[in-house]
């Protein structure tokens, strides 16, 4: 059993072996073969492909990924302007290769190439007006009023969504997002179904609710099988290479989504009641916060606290800042509501939990480096010196060093004068 398992493990080795190895070679030999020129369906879809039109400078989620592909496949892009509409039916009549960001559906198997692998994956969203009361989370609400959704897989989702829940709405398609916002902004839509990673601006807008999900891939003209082939075998190997990289596109371009962007109702309440938000900081801490020789908060903290709001169109709240010279006194007045907010706040969830708060998405970060005398040994670190103003410093060493002793020490000064002596 123990000579089975060691075959098994050096015959995986030498697998990923020859897919790197190939990897490294795809381009090459596409290049030996001649490069093959590849006509791409490019249409303007904010976020995810941007700069539809001769001479723009392309940008997005699927450009991007265009661009990594190449690098296996060694294809050169032909980029053929238009909408969608009129791109998928170019598709379909052989007029270009590629299509990206179309969903899976029965209909259009046997018309469209689908590779084996999806190139992203996204929810789907209804979206009402901010000041409508009539319409909330319960989807009876939603009957007799009309919903917006752009001619794509979304309206097969929206019905199916509607027909369950026995709502009787009247549901209007649009050709594209453009007329489809403008519809929504003017009042003529009481709801709009969209998708939870598109960036459109959603001012006055509140999510209901995602109503279904789907895969969406980067589609091949029927009539160019070898491309398929050279697809998969590029998703394969970047799926091997890079396995995170999907990820990696969607914290890069997705970070500023409808998703992200627009409110929730709980959202809305809380500034429905509120008027002020209130920043706790720490002291003596650049970049990331101090208080100046005018009694101001200064450093990343006011920066980042006046850009969310601005990035969120909030102007109805003033901002008042609080420091601390202590972190568990800023985590115990967040604790008891006497601020809204900490910054910075760090250690990790368990810590965050055993503190009673909740820690957003990173807004910053930095390496954390060990400060020693003498050679380093890194077998030998049993004892830390450590700010007792600054608990995040105390929880990592606790989390990454659990066996190490800790002496406490009123600043980070008096903590290097220890490891001095």
């Amino acid at each position: 059993m123990k000579q089975k398992a060691i075959t098994i493990r050096v015959m995986m080795r030498l697998l990923i072996a020859f897919c790197l190895i190939f990897s490294l070679m795809a381009p090459f030999l596409a290049h030996a073969e001649g490069t093959k020129t590849v006509r791409v369906g490019y249409y303007e879809n904010e976020l995810f492909q941007e700069g539809a039109q001769e001479g723009a400078v392309k940008t997005g989620y699927a450009y991007e990924y265009y661009r990594k592909l190449a690098e296996y496949t060694g294809w050169k892009y032909d980029y053929v302007y238009g909408s969608f509409a009129d791109l998928y039916q170019m598709l379909l009549d052989g007029e270009i290769d590629l299509l990206a960001g179309l969903a899976r559906k029965e209909d259009r198997i046997g018309l469209i190439g689908y590779p084996d692998t999806p190139m992203g994956h996204e929810s789907y969203n209804l979206v009402k007006h901010e000041g409508d009361a009539e319409i909330n989370a319960d989807p009876v609400t939603l009957n007799g009023k009309r919903i917006g959704v752009m001619e794509s897989a979304l309206v097969v989702a929206l019905h199916q969504f509607l027909d369950s829940h026995g709502v009787q709405a009247e549901v209007v398609t649009f050709p594209d997002y453009d007329s489809l916002f403008a519809s929504f902004h003017a009042g003529k839509l009481d709801v709009f179904a969209g998708e939870g990673d598109s960036g459109f601006s959603v001012e006055d807008a509140v999510i209901l609710y995602s109503f279904g999900s789907s895969d969406y891939y980067l589609t091949v003209n029927i009539r160019r099988p070898d491309l398929l082939q050279q697809l998969n075998t590029a998703q394969t190997l970047l799926a091997v290479e890079e396995p995170n990289y999907l990820n990696s596109l969607s914290v890069k371009y997705y970070s500023g989504s409808l998703a992200s962007r627009a409110l929730s109702a709980a959202e809305t309440e809380w500034l429905e009641s509120h008027d002020e938000l209130r920043v706790g900081y720490l002291e003596t801490y650049l970049p990331y916060s101090d208080t100046d020789d005018k009694g101001q908060a200064t450093g990343i903290v006011t920066d980042v606290t006046e850009q969310l709001l601005k990035s969120l169109n909030i102007d109805t709240l003033s901002v008042s800042y609080h420091g601390y010279e202590n972190y568990d006194d800023m985590i115990a007045d967040l604790v008891s509501g006497v601020i809204d907010t900490g910054f910075p706040v760090g250690g990790g969830l368990y810590y965050s939990e055993e503190s009673g708060i909740y820690q957003t998405n990173p807004v910053v970060s930095a390496a954390t480096e060990i400060v020693f005398r003498g050679e380093f040994k890194g077998d030998d670190i049993s004892h830390f010196a450590v700010n007792k103003n600054n608990r995040m410093q105390y929880y990592y060493v606790c989390t990454h060093f659990p066996e190490a002793q800790i002496t406490l020490y009123p600043s980070v000064d008096e903590c290097l004068d220890a490891v001095v002596s």
